[in-house]
């Protein structure tokens, strides 16, 4: 007969432990960095780019191809978007951060869009035109880490 009281007590316990602290991590939740912006770049965004970068080498065959380039200008973008939302720049800098930061992820996203248009299409007409495009979303890496980087590599598209 002891049973119930124990389960009843477990219960009851967990009930305590858990609820304040699902409580408290309601309140106040904010979005942090998990990673620094140098590991965001090595781990996320330099592969982006690469993958990117790869696939703007050659006109897309078919539809597929057309629609993979379109998926790796779109992560490029938002992974962009990741550095544009941080700042590791000191606040008399951060209007600074934010016009590099901006530029590269808007070239990206400008190519991204017109790579969707050109998806309705698919023909090597347009990804002439999307080449021309593509060193912008250089140019913008460029700017923004002679801006801020200790070593400022050159991004060749």
């Amino acid at each position: 007969m002891a049973q119930p009281g124990w389960r009843l007590f477990v219960f009851v316990t967990s009930l305590a432990v858990t609820a304040p602290a699902a409580a408290q991590a309601d309140h106040g939740a904010q979005p942090a960095a998990v990673l620094e912006n140098v590991d965001l770049m090595d781990l996320m965004v330099k592969p982006a780019y690469d993958e990117l970068q790869r696939a703007m080498a050659k006109a897309p065959e078919d539809r597929k191809g057309w629609a993979l380039l379109y998926q790796k200008a779109a992560r490029l973008a938002e992974i962009e978007n990741l550095l544009y939302f941080r700042s590791r720049a000191e606040p008399a800098r951060k209007a600074e951060w934010n016009i590099n930061a901006a530029r590269a992820q808007h070239a990206s996203a400008d190519l991204a869009a017109a790579v969707l248009l050109a998806l309705r299409n698919a023909r090597a007409a347009d990804f002439d035109d999307l080449r021309k495009q593509f060193p912008a979303v250089a140019a913008g890496c460029t700017a923004c880490h002679r801006a801020f980087a200790r070593e400022a590599p050159v991004i060749k598209p």
